[in-house]
């Protein structure tokens, strides 16, 4: 059962990993002027969904984007790996559990594809729940917790979990830095995308301004604004190498369930 259960993290890591390839190249591609274009992760599903690439990718998709919120499920719920419940560890836990219902958009949004739907529905829905009588409430709510996985990201890197965790995996010592190195830079990658997208939502709940929801788009339009495409080019090859990171994780990493 452990081996079933730890195939499914597997492939479910590798559709994540999939994903962040994409997001990053189409955007490091677009910061050089070498066409692509700035997308978030639902974008870079939505570049999937062509003719070239056909429904069967989706599919791959969809199920291996679901297969990683089961194993982010299953460690929030029944703590497989003995983090407890003290505050750390609930705050773990808490961040397992928000990446579970974030890939799980994810997984829904190909499956509309899949079936002739489009992702930017959701988006409308979202946008009609923030434009409600509660809708700046709600929007420094999502502020809050989109600066919430910043602080989980960097405190992924900083905390002993993350180096403990690949140090004592199964696995060459080359492709142990190499984990290192890609989950160090990607997970950095990953706090500014979170930081940005959080400011901006707090930004316009509190200034009862919720025309519009703060995407990775957005916060990717915020870089080259504000600091150019060179930074932009760093966060989107750090979103790359965070990719790889999850191909390497899914290969080699001991999965504890």
């Amino acid at each position: 059962m452990k081996l079933k259960k730890g195939n499914i993290a597997r492939f479910g890591l590798g559709a994540m990993g999939f994903v962040y390839i994409i997001v990053g190249f189409l955007t490091a591609m677009a910061a050089f002027n070498w066409g692509g274009q700035k997308t978030g992760t639902k974008g870079a599903i939505g570049y999937l969904n062509s003719p070239y690439l056909g429904k069967f990718i989706l599919v791959v998709l969809a199920l291996g984007l679901f297969s990683y919120v089961f194993w982010r499920m299953y460690q929030t719920l029944f703590d497989s790996r003995k983090i407890g419940t003290d505050l750390n560890g609930l705050f773990v836990r808490a961040g397992y559990f928000t990446g579970a219902l974030f890939y799980g958009s994810l997984g829904v949004v190909a499956l509309k594809l899949l079936f002739g739907g489009g992702y930017k529905d959701q988006q409308k829905i979202i946008i009609n729940l923030l434009n409600s009588e509660y809708g700046s409430v709600l929007s420094v709510i999502l502020g809050l917790i989109l600066g919430g996985k910043c602080i989980f990201e960097i405190y992924f890197i900083v905390s002993n979990q993350f180096k403990k965790n690949v140090q004592s995996s199964q696995m060459p010592p080359k492709a142990k830095n190499m984990l290192l190195k890609f989950g160090v830079i990607g997970h950095l990658a990953r706090a500014v995308v979170f930081g940005i997208m959080g400011f901006l939502t707090l930004r316009s709940g509190l200034s009862y301004r919720n025309e519009e929801l703060s995407t990775v788009t957005d916060a990717f339009k915020f870089l080259n604004y504000q600091f150019g495409a060179l930074v932009l080019s760093l966060v989107a090859v750090g979103l790359l190498c965070y990719g790889l990171y999850m191909f390497v994780k899914a290969r080699y990493l001991y999965i504890d369930m």
